[in-house]
């Protein structure tokens, strides 16, 4: 059964439609992007599947029970880290476990122990703005993972960062979803990054957007790294260019 499903999901904004007859699947520590052109729908469609709206057709399953129009039950970052410059790093990360109604010292103790497994240690009592850019990534990430450690919807998440600094995320970013199985659906515009991360991309087009086309993903054995200067790899970048354009 997919941790995440939805099923011939239809949306439209003041009276047009803006996504139609999308159908995604989310398979337990699964790594799922979504690439297309801008305006096609992929930031409704992350809407729709975290609960902010309920779309006009179609439904949104998590574990096999439909949660549409349910916000909460799956975590959501967006492209922007959106810390509040007002708070240390700490009390930052514990906010998704403060509204959630659990006990400030329990949500901190929480939160602390995956302060070094996140790559945050002695950020603690600091603020957003004393951070690199990486690092208040980190902290989103860390706040979004607290928020629910079952599945995410992160919205280009990388995309701020430098390329040094973007290709270090990535390990990074890896090595946490090999060691807590965090299911991921992801955005991104940066096709070599969909292709190196993924273990499927669904690829967008159109107006409205729906989805043409699953990619699958075999490594075959090879590292991401190794993967990423394999033919393979340049053959499945051509053929994503080829139905965006």
């Amino acid at each position: 059964m997919a941790v995440l499903e939805a099923q011939d999901i239809a949306q439209t904004f003041d009276g047009e439609m803006i996504i139609e007859h999308v159908n995604l699947t989310l398979n337990e520590g699964e790594i799922v992007c979504l690439v297309g052109s801008s305006g096609v729908g992929k930031s409704t469609l992350f809407h729709v599947l975290s609960g902010l709206e309920r779309p006009d057709v179609g439904r949104v399953l998590l574990d096999g029970e439909e949660i549409t129009g349910k916000p909460g039950r799956v975590s959501y970052m967006l492209q922007k880290d959106l810390l509040l410059p007002h708070r240390t790093i700490l009390s930052n990360v514990c906010l998704p476990l403060w509204i959630r109604g659990e006990k400030k010292s329990q949500a901190r103790a929480k939160a602390l122990s995956l302060f070094e497994e996140f790559g945050l240690a002695g950020t603690e009592k600091k603020y957003p703005a004393q951070l690199s850019g990486g690092m208040r990534q980190r902290a989103a990430l860390l706040r979004t993972y607290l928020f629910s450690d079952r599945v995410a919807l992160l919205d280009e998440p990388f995309s701020a960062l430098d390329a040094i600094t973007k290709g270090q995320m990535h390990t990074w970013y890896m090595q946490v979803m090999d060691k807590y199985r965090l299911s991921t659906v992801f955005v991104s515009h940066d096709i070599d990054e969909a292709l190196k991360l993924s273990n499927r991309i669904y690829v967008m087009t159109g107006k409205p957007g729906t989805i043409t086309e699953e990619i699958v993903i075999d490594r075959k054995g090879m590292t991401r790294e190794e993967y990423c200067l394999n033919s393979e790899f340049l053959l499945k970048k051509r053929h994503i260019l080829d139905i965006l354009s």
